[in-house]
Parts: structure tokens; C-alpha cells; sequence
């Protein structure tokens, strides 16, 4: 598959895609980080220096704040879920040649598994990363983001906005 990748980029067609996923991933990743950051800042305004804390750690009257686990964790969901549905709109009309193939109730269910599965991702790393190994919320974002954007982009091409999937009855996902 790694060399199917590397081939995949000499064509132009697929480069294009690739930088346009870049752009895209940035726009939603940049939605998911800003919306996360002002649950987290609602939830726990008192103890943030402003909303600027929230990203620093400058904390209120310098007492230390350890952001509960249930209050970090939705703030990944909600962010997560508004950046998945910026993903797909942008996703179907700029990113990738055959984006129709994905805008009907198939091809959208198929984009939200997948992005069910980078939810996983996102949820089981940051609750390690913070809970387990005590490291920074956002070095931990930044770690996730990547993972999940590299994952994101190969089920999209190949498994939702995959032209060829509509023609092979033999390599269709049935849903």
C-alpha cells in the first residue's frame, strides 16, 4: 500500500486531491481546535486567565486546574462532530473529483462511520494522553490530528468518494 501511495501522488489528479485534503483537513482541524477551546473555556472560566489561557495554562490567581475528564471528553466530541460535517460539505464539493459519488445517504453514511472510527481514534488517544500519561491537552490534539487525518484521508478516497466502488459490485461496501 505504501508504494500504491507514492505512485498514486505522480499523477497529478491525485496530488491535487492530497493538497486540497491538506486545505480542508486545516479549515476543519482549525474549527475542531477553536470550538474545543471555548467549551473548555465555558466550562472552566473561573480558573482560565482568559480565553487565551486555555491554549498557555495561565490560570487564575495561579491555582492549579485539572479539567474533568467528563467536560474534556465532550468538548472532543462536539468539536470532533462540527468538524466532521465542515469535512464532508467541503469534502464533496472541492476535495475529490468523484465528490457526487459521496453526496447521496450512502455515500454520507459511509463518510460518518469512518469518521465514527476517527472519533474512536481521537477519544481512546486523548483520554490516554491526558488521563494515563498527563500530557499537554493540545500536544495531544496535534498528535491525534495527524493520525486522524492521514486515516481520514484513505478510507475517504478509496472506501466514499471512490468512483470506481459504483462500478465494481464485487468491492462495494453494502451498508
Amino acid at each position: 500500500m505504501k508504494s500504491e501511495f507514492f505512485n498514486a501522488l505522480k499523477n497529478g489528479k491525485a496530488r491535487r486531491e492530497y493538497i486540497k485534503s491538506i486545505l480542508v483537513g486545516t479549515a476543519s482541524n482549525f474549527l475542531d481546535v477553536i470550538l474545543q477551546a471555548v467549551i473548555l473555556y465555558l466550562a472552566g472560566r473561573e480558573h482560565y486567565n482568559g480565553f487565551a489561557g486555555v491554549f498557555t495554562g495561565k490560570l487564575a490567581g495561579g491555582i492549579a486546574y485539572d479539567i474533568p475528564i467528563s467536560v474534556y471528553m465532550s468538548s472532543i466530541v462536539i468539536s470532533f462532530t462540527a468538524a466532521v460535517l465542515l469535512n464532508y460539505v467541503l469534502s464533496v464539493f472541492f476535495v475529490f473529483e468523484y465528490g457526487n459519488v459521496g453526496k447521496n445517504k450512502n455515500g454520507f453514511l459511509k463518510f460518518c462511520i469512518f469518521a465514527l472510527f476517527g472519533l474512536a481514534i481521537t477519544t481512546i488517544g486523548s483520554a490516554i494522553g491526558y488521563a494515563a500519561l498527563k500530557v499537554n491537552i493540545w500536544i495531544i490534539k496535534a498528535i491525534v490530528i495527524v493520525i486522524v487525518f492521514i486515516f481520514n484521508f484513505f478510507t475517504r478516497k478509496y472506501f466514499v468518494f471512490n468512483i470506481a466502488l459504483i462500478r465494481d459490485d464485487e468491492n462495494t461496501i453494502e451498508l
